[in-house]
């Protein structure tokens, strides 16, 4: 067992780990204690599991998260960028003075934690339904006493589950134990039953968010926060993009509609375009239908297996549209940059306007191409700009729904979920003006008023115009 510090703003944690066994890729438990006692005892319960999950402790000095948040945070962000861990499958839990911890740690990050098993405990009913789409395990604790938190608004285990529950939840699993202690429970549930078995189980690559967004619409989100949109018409349901999940988004789409469901794609990338043998049909741009017919090796992950069979594939041109049904239709526009061919689609039943990564998701467009290329590309992107600025007055008032949704907090993933925290300090939906902008910021390009030598300089070869921004990544 290892001791770390952690310096942080609020002052310094101090922390435990355990490696695991294997090299590389191994799922992780993280538990939250109250002093440094009770989080080398939960490794030590914990420590069976250690040849095959990477153990962790924090200390949270007295279950009370909320200044030292941010800090841990950070850890936890550092934690799961190490090579050993998989951080698709970190789980969360506390010993039996962490849980108050857990409830507001896990909340206020859900996407970062493949399943929560919370003993005891209190949380905020309303932070904790951003947990609706993480499995869950709670036990309550019979007798346990309400807190006195003037500043904070907390309920115990058996009300935050039925909020859950309430709010949609179906991976909310609660035990209940008699009388005892919350350290008898714990005990229960760690060293004489399967929870840490359970927490090693979860997988996050193998599951999804959903969000009703207005009827008729939901956005379903993966692992890698790659945001797919499913919409229904009288006859049929259209999803725009798969995601690069691993679960059953096909089975997820027919526990939502009862309609057919056929799929568009914006562009062939990995994380817009996995998987689509699920589905009966497939629109995508034409130039791409005949790419992917001709070598469907080239798209690694648009089929479940190397064997599998391709879907129908339809083609799609500027201007096409899908008919869904009862004058539902989705019209497909070219708007080329991020790839040769993205398209965005145009609902205007729903009023919705679903741009994939042509415009970015928030942030900032990525431009893909070799150096000495990048100038002609960027001009490339600015006369298709234009052609779409004509639909502008149109779609101005649409929703803009982009191809990872929560990227309008920004691509820096330890800052995307701070909106959930209350703590965040970016917000750039995508909207006509990014279009405006991305325009003004390619004719500076261009022009040289932004300098090219100070693109290539740049962290990422970055630039920005306003609401606008582009990151270049050389081939």
């Amino acid at each position: 067992m290892h001791r770390q510090e952690w310096k942080g703003k609020a002052g310094t944690l101090s922390w435990f780990f355990q490696e695991s066994g294997e090299t590389v890729g191994s799922p992780g438990i993280l538990c939250i204690a109250e002093n440094e006692a009770e989080a080398q005892m939960c490794l030590q319960t914990l420590h069976s599991l250690q040849k095959k999950a990477f153990l962790a402790a924090v200390v949270i000095p007295g279950d009370h998260l909320a200044p030292w948040e941010e800090d841990v945070g950070d850890l936890v962000a550092l934690l799961r960028q190490q090579p050993k861990l998989d951080e698709t499958r970190l789980a969360l839990t506390g010993a039996p003075g962490g849980a108050n911890s857990v409830w507001r740690l896990a909340s206020h990050f859900p996407q970062w934690f493949s399943g929560v098993c919370a003993v005891g405990g209190y949380g905020n009913p309303y932070h904790v339904r951003a947990l609706k789409d993480v499995p869950l395990l709670a036990v309550s604790v019979e007798g346990e006493d309400l807190p006195s938190d003037e500043e904070e608004f907390l309920v115990g285990v058996e009300r935050l589950v039925m909020g859950l529950r309430t709010a949609g939840s179906r991976q909310v699993e609660c035990r209940r134990e008699g009388p005892c202690s919350r350290e008898e429970a714990w005990n229960r549930a760690f060293l004489e039953g399967d929870a840490g078995e359970w927490l090693l189980a979860q997988d996050r690559k193998k599951q999804f968010q959903v969000h009703w967004l207005l009827p008729g619409v939901w956005r379903i989100d993966d692992y890698f926060t790659a945001s797919c949109y499913l919409v229904e018409g009288r006859d049929k349901a259209l999803l725009v993009d798969t995601g690069m999940g691993e679960g059953d988004l096909a089975g997820l789409t027919a526990s939502l509609t009862n309609l057919p469901v056929e799929v568009a794609i914006t562009h062939p990338h990995l994380d817009h375009m996995h998987g689509i043998d699920g589905f009966s049909a497939v629109y995508l741009h034409r130039a791409d239908r005949e790419a992917l017919l001709q070598n469907p090796q080239a798209f690694p992950g648009a089929l479940s297996s190397p064997s599998a069979p391709l879907p129908p594939l339809l083609p799609l041109d500027d201007g096409a549209r899908i008919d869904l049904g009862g004058d539902i239709w989705v019209e497909a526009l070219e708007l080329p940059g991020h790839t040769p061919h993205s398209m965005v689609f145009a609902d205007g039943y729903h009023r919705c306007l679903f741009t994939g990564d042509a415009l970015g998701s928030g942030y900032i467009v990525l431009l893909i191409c070799p150096e000495k290329e990048a100038l002609s590309l960027v001009g490339q992107y600015q006369k298709a700009l234009e052609r779409f600025s004509a639909q502008l007055p149109r779609l101005r008032d649409y929703a803009w729904l982009g191809g990872h949704g929560i990227q309008e907090n920004g691509c820096d993933d330890r800052r995307q979920q701070d909106y959930l925290a209350g703590c965040s300090h970016y917000f750039n939906p995508i909207r006509a003006e990014v279009v405006h902008d991305m325009l003004s910021l390619c004719q500076a390009l261009l022009s040289g008023e932004i300098p090219w030598e100070q693109v290539q300089k740049a962290p990422d070869h970055y630039c920005s115009r306003g609401s606008a921004g582009i990151f270049f990544r050389f081939s």
